[in-house]
């Protein structure tokens, strides 16, 4: 047969019927795939590369995507479209109807609603007309009084709508469609309501889409579907209960979808149940209202990460007895997992056991007894339920398939044992591990020295034991292959040493050792690890310099070696690290100038030596979000264009340095820094009068540093990385949270993660800046911090400031700021740190007023002329307030000129009348005879008046 067939397509035989036999599918469907490819090929920057879609191709049931039934002709019975589109469309239904044999139809297309008839288009909603307008080449069956041949089309609001409600339901004409996924599209509810019309489906996924609301769970709940997957939607509601009608359900996955409210217990009468997987939500479920005996045929139970409430008997599953993946954890504290007080036993063997924050057995920190008789497990996570005792070695001997272990943040302690078929190494510990590849065993009490076996297990990438009281020289760490441990962290022990100079990392990918007690250099061998991503030595007793070979770390995103004893200049090469996203070399003895900064996100150079002027990166518009550079020894101006070359810095601190001069006016155009400290510099001249400007955009930043390849670690995890990795919280090690210290609140603080987007303040303290404080600055009302201490300002204190509600601490002593205190102030309700002390004000004080009742006299000490409370001086008796200093200055100042002006006048008339009647002799005469006269008349008058007095007497 298959010989007759070769030879007529070898003759070129025509005919309809022989095309089949040469091509593989019946032309119908080999059309209707091209259509498909043509049409989607249109799309605008759409990521579709179909080269084997060729009409003459021959055999279309071997394309991308295409699956084709056994029959002759062969008939296209699945479908695969996936591509990246990036403008939403409308896709047309009727285009899948050739393909009558069809059972399975994938679609993840960001395809946003549909139309029968029309091919594909595009649009956007205008919300003035509420129409929809369509663009593209268009192929229109159905709706001519609509469309005409122009690019552009308008339909009317109502019947768009009544259209996107309806589109779907042509697919009920696929009568053996069977299953269906629409997932990764944004398809609303109103789009998939018409999925209710195809009666033939069994399968159902539209998870990831735009479904908003939970009446499209009760939409779907009329139809006789064994698979329905909703998961990472946003549905912001409760389960709607009609859910429970889905008698045929066999498998229901509702993860991540923002689900909250009470679970309804009529789940557990859905007992055709193999999969339930409702984790990440905001579900209250609980127990024993919550039964799970009825789910007999139940394979996989996942509720990990909702609110969990009242005691789980394990002895409940034990109907369960195909079930082989419990993943159990609750985000609050009111749930208890009993597994030893039950008389009925857990009757199935588990491959997936995940129960971390289970407050196992009420926290009695006693093993779980009923693991003894499991030896099918796969991965097992009983992290964070105080456990306690000898490390369950047998846990591993019984279950040798065992891959993941996780048991941190639990009480065990001892040495850590392994199995005594260990002997022989490296064969033996294979033999007895050879699929385990994640161990986690940190936070606990273990002691004793590293069990350097676990270097042999070939299959293990993944080792963690840090936070447990180890105590061995690091050498040990480092012996063996190590050829396959891509993260080991040993962080947190009592590791000694130094580190081996022949030490090899070349499939290291993350490496911390911080918190230790490591001593002697960074060997220059560890730049062999050029796979390494993040690196982490912080707080041991390393000494010496950063090796210059630094460079070769091309792959390096997170460098921490914060809190050593490192000296020497910053290597140049350390500019050169492209991929590098966090650096922290903060806490060291580092000296001499920063010639240039890398482009990174996070930087940390605080409490060195660092000297010299401003640093730099090498190119202008880097993505640095936090610059940390107090207590060193910098100098010099701060620069102009700052924003040209830190255009989305967040957090600025330059505490504890020598910069002197004006704060340039440039700061006022980082429109995203909202953290910045100047002060004990030696800054002068007067505020930016546009310092308003600055933080305009700084809302809500992620302080959360990743590195973008520690995926190589959690993709091996093989279906796992969902259920049991994701179970608990992820790792500081994979997303770290940067840290930064502020002075608020009169301490210095830390502010770690997110926390720092809602941190903002300004601390100018101890310069010697002068001027008035602008009344611009109310305008900043997302500061929370306010430190203009130490300084020379003067004026009165802006009224303006009572606008920053969020403000927490508002430090303005030692200045030489004048008259009275803003009674508007009392509007700050956040105070908690207050002081205008050391000043020259005067008048009332904001007494008890508010927040205000909190703060005591030293807030106002240094102040002579204020009264009220909380001061012991009563406004009704306090003196006269003098006059400003600059008023008795003016004063002294005029009267000391009128003097000077009244004797001057007094010589230049005494003088002119001298010279005058020396020189005029009648004028002389005259005065002198006048003279003489006026002397007469006084001595005859003075006589008489002594005769009367004599008399009177």
């Amino acid at each position: 047969m298959q010989l007759a067939v070769a030879l007529l397509c070898l003759l070129s035989i025509s005919g309809e019927l022989l095309m089949p036999l040469c091509e593989g599918c019946v032309q119908a469907d080999k059309r209707a795939l091209l259509d498909i490819h043509i049409q989607l090929s249109t799309l605008p920057h759409i990521d579709w590369d179909r080269s084997d879609w060729d009409w003459g191709d021959g055999h279309c049931c071997q394309w991308l995507g295409v699956t084709c039934s056994n029959s002759r002709p062969a008939r296209v019975t699945g479908l695969n479209l996936l591509a990246f589109v990036p403008s939403p469309w409308l896709l047309n239904a009727t285009m899948f109807l050739s393909f009558q044999e069809l059972q399975t139809l994938t679609l993840s297309l960001n395809i946003k609603g549909c139309i029968p008839g029309a091919v594909f288009f595009f649009g956007k909603l205008d919300p003035n007309y509420s129409q929809f307008f369509f663009a593209n080449q268009l192929c229109c069956h159905g709706y001519p009084s609509f469309f005409s041949s122009t690019n552009y089309f308008v339909l009317p609001s109502p019947l768009l709508l009544q259209h996107f409600r309806l589109c779907f339901n042509v697919w009920s004409k696929l009568r053996k469609l069977r299953s269906l996924d629409l997932s990764g599209n944004i398809l609303s509810a109103d789009s998939i309501r018409s999925l209710v019309a195809v009666s033939s489906l069994r399968c159902l996924s539209i998870s990831s889409n735009d479904l908003t609301s939970p009446v499209a769970i009760q939409h779907l709940s009329t139809m006789k579907l064994d698979t329905l997957d909703l998961s990472d939607n946003a549905f912001n509601g409760t389960l709607p209960t009609d859910i429970c009608n889905m008698e045929n359900l066999e498998e229901l996955y509702l993860l991540s979808s923002t689900l909250f409210g009470e679970l309804p217990s009529c789940i557990g009468n859905l007992t055709s149940l193999r999969i339930l997987d409702l984790s990440n939500n905001l579900f209250t479920i609980k127990f024993p209202s919550l039964s799970f005996a009825h789910l007999t045929s139940l394979v996989k139970l996942s509720l990990s990460n909702n609110n969990l409430e009242g005691v789980l008997f394990l002895g409940s599953l034990s109907n369960s007895s195909q079930l082989t993946h419990l993943d159990l954890s609750s985000s609050g504290n009111h749930f208890q997992l009993e597994t030893v007080t039950s008389t009925i036993s857990l009757s199935a063997q588990l491959q997936v056991m995940v129960l971390p924050n289970c407050n196992l057995n009420g926290n009695s920190a006693v093993i779980l007894s009923f693991l003894s008789h499991q030896h099918a497990l796969e991965a097992v996570d009983i992290s964070n339920n105080n456990l306690n005792g000898h490390f369950p070695s047998w846990l591993i001997e019984k279950n040798v398939n065992l891959s993941h272990l996780n048991l941190q943040g639990n009480s065990f302690s001892g040495i850590l044992p392994l199995p005594f078929k260990l002997s022989k190494l490296p064969t033996g510990i294979n033999i007895t591990f050879p699929n385990l590849y994640y161990v986690n065993l940190s936070r606990n009490s273990f002691q004793g020295i590293f069990p350097s076996g676990l270097h042999y297990i070939d299959s293990l990438t993944f080792l963690d034991l840090s936070n447990n009281n180890f105590f061995d020289n690091i050498v040990s760490a480092f012996n063996g292959s190590k050829s396959n441990i891509r993260s080991l962290f040993l962080s947190g022990n009592n590791f000694y040493g130094s580190f081996p100079q022949d030490i090899l990392l070349a499939s290291t990918y993350h490496l911390l050792l911080n918190d230790n007690q490591i001593t002697g250099e960074i060997p220059d061998n560890i730049c062999l690890g050029q796979q390494l991503t993040l690196l982490d030595v912080s707080s041991n007793k390393l000494t010496g310099s950063l090796p210059t070979c630094i460079h070769a770390l091309e792959n390096i995103a997170i460098l921490n070696l914060r809190g050593n004893s490192l000296g020497g200049p910053i290597p140049l090469e350390l500019c050169h690290l492209k991929n590098l996203v966090f650096l922290d070399m903060s806490k060291n003895s580092l000296s001499g100038p920063v010639q240039c900064l890398p482009s990174l996100q996070y930087l940390h150079l605080s409490e060195n030596r660092l000297n010299g002027t401003f640093p730099f990166p090498l190119s202008w518009g880097t993505g640095t979000y936090t610059m940390d550079l107090r207590q060193n020894q910098f100098s010099g101006i701060l620069p102009e264009l700052m924003h040209k070359s830190f255009p989305k810095l967040k957090i600025l601190l330059l505490e504890g340095n020598m910069f002197e001069g004006l704060i340039p006016n440039d700061i006022c155009h980082l429109r995203y820094l909202r953290l910045l400290d100047l002060s004990h510099n030696k800054l002068s001249g007067q505020l930016p009068s546009c310092l308003s400007h600055m933080g305009l955009d700084g809302d809500l930043y992620n302080f959360l540093y990743n590195d973008s390849d520690t995926s190589v670690v959690m993709n091996d995890t093989d279906g796992y990385a969902g259920s049991v990795v994701g179970s608990s919280p992820v790792p500081e090690f994979f997303i770290g949270p940067d840290q930064e210290e502020f002075m608020t609140k009169s301490r210095q603080d830390k502010y770690k993660g997110n926390i720092l987007s809602y941190m903002s303040g300004l601390d100018f303290s101890s310069n010697q800046l002068e001027g008035y404080i602008p009344k611009s600055i109310g305008d900043m009302k997302w500061l929370r911090a306010l430190n203009f201490s130490n300084n020379r300002f003067h004026g009165p204190i802006p009224g303006s400031l009572s606008h920053l509600s969020n403000l927490e601490t508002l430090d303005l002593s030692h200045n030489n700021l004048t008259g009275q205190i803003p009674q508007e102030l009392v509007e700050l309700h956040s105070l908690e740190v207050f002081s205008v002390a050391y000043n020259n004000l005067s008048g009332p004080t904001l007494g008890r007023n508010g927040q205000f009742i909190t703060f005591d006299e030293s807030s106002y000490a240094g102040n002579p002329y204020l009264c009220g409370p909380p001061l012991l001086k009563s406004c009704f008796d306090a003196p006269l307030i003098p006059q400003p200093k600059e008023d008795e200055d003016d004063s002294k100042l005029g009267n000391l000129a009128l003097f000077s002006f009244s004797v001057l006048c007094y010589m230049i008339g005494f003088w002119t009348s001298l010279v005058v009647l020396y020189f005029k002799r009648s004028w002389r005469w005259s005065w002198f005879s006048a003279v003489d006269r006026l002397g007469d008349i006084l001595m005859v008058r003075s006589a008489l008046y002594m005769t009367r007095f004599n008399r009177t007497d």
